[in-house]
């Protein structure tokens, strides 16, 4: 980063269209943390040159201007460490987000500066920073906090020994890697639990957004049966559906109870959830091909109660998406049994007429003859 440039901006050009000017707003106020540590380096180089009052001039204001910009966009800072000598520090911020959505807690870091000519202490914050980025990207609301908190109290130890004079002892760096690596490991540890429920919420939570769907069909159903339609197998169809995809819904929370549910956290909470939302769709279908099945007579099911079908169709369908090996067994097993032994049938050769015996003669049959008894 060019250290000269790190406080200044490029002033935007006067002419603007309107359909550009809330983007522009936004742009000219965005501001980098290295941005805003080099501004707070500045203000107290100044406080301690030119001996101004606290909170008190030109670099004082400015920082505070930045300051308000980036807590804008990034929320507001809730910790911080500041570097005394050198221009770098850490800063923990958090925005609120409405409703039940989680708050975004994220780490910001400049550390360049003061670490530059020393690499032990660079090695370490690397180590940091790698754990520090999985935690942002997977980890959500309490957990996340917590691992950030962590994270935060390991950068400003850091920082707070490289201002000493031991930063340029081997031994003490020795046992301050020695420190970390323990503190590190078992955030890291806590990490690794905490993702994988984590991994589970956002894709239960998936799951919940692709369920929306089906209530949609559900009311369709509902409606073409208050306009009494004559295609019955229509309605029951739509109903097989969003009872598969309800049956996988189901089939999904309920094996997270017992912890059987295994996601790869780590493929990210967009990719997890958008295959969450895929999960019931896939229930719906082996709910409708369930309904095909049994109204096709593929599977041999027999109704005594005719005006109850509807029930044992929805039934059936909600089984199936509620376990995908019941529904293969149901589906193709019928299907696949009937092709083998149709193939099988097929390719059976026809006996030739050498290979057919030739009939007895009439004086070598024996007369039949019947033993029991008799009225």
């Amino acid at each position: 980063m060019n250290v000269a440039a790190a406080g200044t901006t490029v002033k935007a050009p006067t002419r603007r269209h309107f359909w550009s000017l809330g983007r522009r707003r936004h742009a000219e106020r965005t501001v980098s943390f290295p941005e805003l540590v080099w501004l707070h380096h500045l203000r107290q180089e100044e406080l301690k040159k030119r001996g101004q009052e606290p909170y008190e001039g030109p670099a004082e204001q400015r920082y505070r201007r930045y300051l308000h910009w980036f807590e804008e966009e990034h929320g507001k800072i809730v910790d911080s460490y500041w570097c005394s000598n050198d221009a770098s520090g850490v800063a923990l911020t958090v925005k609120r987000r409405p409703l039940m959505f989680p708050d975004n807690v994220r780490l910001h870091w400049a550390t360049d500066w003061t670490t530059k000519d020393k690499p032990k202490l660079m090695n370490i914050l690397y180590r940091a920073e790698s754990i520090a980025v999985r935690v942002h990207e997977v980890l959500r609301d309490t957990s996340q906090r917590l691992a950030m908190q962590s994270l935060f109290t390991v950068f400003s130890h850091v920082l707070g020994f490289s201002e000493t004079d031991r930063a340029h002892n081997d031994r003490a760096c020795a046992e301050l890697d020695r420190q970390t690596r323990a503190e590190l490991k078992g955030i890291e540890s806590y990490y690794q639990r905490a993702a994988v429920r984590s991994g589970q919420i956002v894709y239960v939570g998936g799951m919940l957004m692709g369920a929306l769907p089906l209530v949609l069909l559900v009311l369709l159903a509902f409606l073409l049966k208050l306009a009494d339609s004559s295609d019955a197998a229509v309605r029951t169809g739509l109903f097989c559906f969003a009872a598969g995809g309800l049956g996988a819904l189901i089939s999904v929370m309920s094996r997270m109870t017992s912890n059987r549910v295994r996601v790869d956290w780590e493929f990210g909470k967009d990719t997890l959830r958008t295959l969450g939302a895929l999960r019931p769709f896939v229930g719906g279908v082996f709910g409708l091909m369930t309904f095909f099945a049994l109204k096709s007579g593929v599977v041999a099911l027999d109704i005594i109660n005719s005006s109850k079908s509807v029930y044992f169709y929805i039934l059936f369908a909600f089984a199936a998406g509620f376990s995908e090996r019941l529904a293969q067994d149901m589906l193709l097993g019928p299907t696949v049994g009937a092709a083998a032994a149709k193939g099988k049938r097929a390719a059976a050769p026809e006996p030739e007429a050498d290979d057919i015996p030739p009939p007895a003669p009439e004086d070598q049959l024996e007369p039949a003859t019947t033993t029991g008894t008799g009225l």
